[in-house]
């Protein structure tokens, strides 16, 4: 009988229906009893694999190599492992929290989905969680503290986490606060709710006889019952439960979700990019005034109308080249023949913007001649990658109570160069999932999904004329080349407005990864404009609430990061 030994080995596995296990240079008989396949995130494996060359001989420098290939080009920091989190950052968190007064330990009540729906006393509170959550020891002193600081909130959601076999803790959900746009899209956004009894019985007064066909559904349901959702549902940035597998799959059910959708059921619904996809109809009068900038380098903006004719937008649209100052014959002559080939199909125009390179003040300048009802700003060095673009732009940016409407840019070489902006990385603000693969889920889903962030940038940014002009535009007198985009986002914010990341609308941005930072004249520009955003934004850029307190700012990846002074609710 030989005897039982368990191995742990690190290995990746990439999409596949199929795994074929070989067991090389195996001298004797062998009988494998059991084989395991646990799912760790990728911080943990680099550091298994750390350990494993430490301790195995290798030389230095090949363990310098090694280590720089699995930290990437792009990664400025060290990797926080989610264990090291807990005792860090977590257990401070859990021992600072008030005692769970006497009174409020009788008024909370668990509810699991599919038992029968019953009303709840006044002052009560429902613990709604999916099948196979468990709730953490300090979950319900946690949700009376937040109650306690956020007293109109009605629902209330946690981070989570998943439970292996062993009982071990790993894949932390970390959540942004909430994110109407993202709960729509996202089936798993939270397999917890924490429901206010007058919320619950005002829903059960209204709800149809036929119960909600799944826990996604149930969860919009009881969302569209808030007037003010903004004040009304509340984010606690704590791990309050866990789940012992992997999120289960859900069922489209279009009919039901599409009850719960905005523009009164005009919507549509359909699967998508991990979760689900929103489409609005658009007006056939409705235009697309596409405003972009350019100076000679006329091989980039022939890529770029070259995309726009090859891919179909989807809907009208109108072309206005702002020329700041080309000076190239061949340019000066394309331009000419453009701005005479407008016909009654498309308008073309050349907006002359001369003098020194402000981009807001040109974007300004050609928004004026514009006559669509949505506007969009786009570089010269962006070329859209399938047909609908156009479509998908304008009729998400003409919804009631959006602001500004980005998309997904990659980079030549199929990594992610934009996908929303992140405040507070590198101190202002960076591009979420920047260098990730192209085609990548990224964290949670997210590079898949539609969803609520605090900016997008101007190299595609779709706007309506009314919220455009009602913001004034972009900042040409204090903002004239940085950070003008982001402004503009949080100006959309700061009324009301929610500014969306579309991921189903993909664009090469021919932007170079290594153009390193500004010198002289720029690198001063730069530094006015940043403290410009400093001053006039203060600490709302170090509070992305489309970004978790517990992720990095160093990097906008989602990495871990050991912060202290994390809000109890937000």
């Amino acid at each position: 009988m030989y005897p039982v030994r368990r191995r742990w080995r690190v290995v990746r596995l990439r999409r596949s229906a199929h795994l074929l296990l070989e067991l090389e240079r195996v001298q004797q008989p062998l009988r494998l009893e059991e084989l395991w396949l646990l799912r760790i995130p990728a911080w943990d494996a680099w550091r298994l694999i750390r350990r494993r060359l430490k301790t195995s001989g290798t030389t230095t420098e090949l363990w310098r190599q090694y280590n720089r290939l699995l930290a990437g080009q792009a990664r400025r920091h060290a990797l926080v492992p989610y264990e090291r989190w807990q005792r860090l950052v977590e257990r401070p968190a859990v021992e600072a929290l008030p005692p769970l007064p006497e009174a409020e330990q009788g008024r909370f009540h668990p509810y699991v989905f599919g038992d029968p729906f019953l009303p709840l006393p006044a002052g009560h509170w429902l613990l709604a969680s999916q099948p196979g959550v468990t709730l953490t020891p300090w979950a319900l002193q946690a949700v009376a503290a937040a109650r306690r600081q956020m007293p109109r909130a009605l629902l209330l959601y946690g981070d989570e986490d998943q439970l292996t076999p062993m009982v071990e803790r790993q894949c932390p959900q970390f959540k942004p606060a909430w994110n109407q746009e993202l709960c729509w899209c996202d089936p798993h956004y939270s397999s917890c709710w924490i429901v206010a009894a007058e919320l619950w019985n005002q829903w059960l007064a209204s709800a149809p006889a036929q119960s909600p066909t799944s826990w996604h559904v149930l969860g919009l349901a009881l969302q569209a019952q808030l007037s003010n959702p903004m004040a009304q549902i509340g984010h606690i940035p704590m791990v309050l439960s866990h789940r012992q597998d992997a999120h289960p799959p859900e069922e489209l059910n279009r009919k039901h979700l599409e009850a719960f959708l905005p523009q009164g059921g005009q919507a549509s619904v359909t699967a998508g990019g991990l979760g689900y996809r929103l489409h609005f109809p658009l007006a056939k009068a409705a235009c697309l005034s596409v405003i972009i900038p350019t100076r000679d380098r006329l091989e980039l903006l022939q890529a770029c109308l070259s995309s726009i004719d090859k891919h179909d937008p989807g809907c009208q649209l109108e072309l206005l080249i702002a020329d700041n100052g080309s000076c190239e014959a061949q340019t000066l002559q394309w331009l000419r023949e453009f701005a005479t080939a407008s016909s009654t199909e498309r308008r073309q125009v050349v907006v002359n913007a001369p003098g020194p390179f402000n981009y807001s003040a040109i974007n300004n300048l050609a928004a004026q001649h514009g006559q669509g009802s949505v506007l969009l700003l786009l570089n010269n060095d962006v070329e859209f990658l399938q047909a609908g673009w156009g479509h998908e732009l304008a009729s998400h940016a003409l919804r009631p109570g959006i602001g500004c409407v980005g998309a997904k840019l990659i980079y030549p070489d199929h990594t992610i160069q934009h996908a929303g902006v992140v405040l507070g990385v590198g101190g202002l603000a960076g591009h979420a999932h920047q260098d990730f693969p192209g085609d990548a889920c990224g964290y949670q889903r997210r590079l898949q999904l539609a969803q609520e962030v605090s900016a997008v940038t101007a190299a595609c940014l779709a706007i309506s004329r009314t919220t455009w002009d009602a913001l004034g535009g972009l900042d040409a007198q204090q903002l004239a080349v940085n950070y003008n985009d982001v402004d503009l986002g949080l100006r959309a914010q700061a009324v009301g407005l929610r500014n969306l990341y579309l991921p189903q609308v993909r664009a090469i941005h021919h932007e170079s990864k290594s153009r390193g930072r500004p010198e002289g004249a720029a690198y001063r520009q730069w530094r006015r404009e940043w403290k410009v955003m400093e001053q006039r934004w203060g600490a709302q850029l170090r509070q992305d609430r489309a970004y978790s307190p517990h992720c990095s700012l160093e990097a906008p990846d989602f990495s871990l990061a050991l912060r202290s002074g994390v809000p109890l609710v937000r």
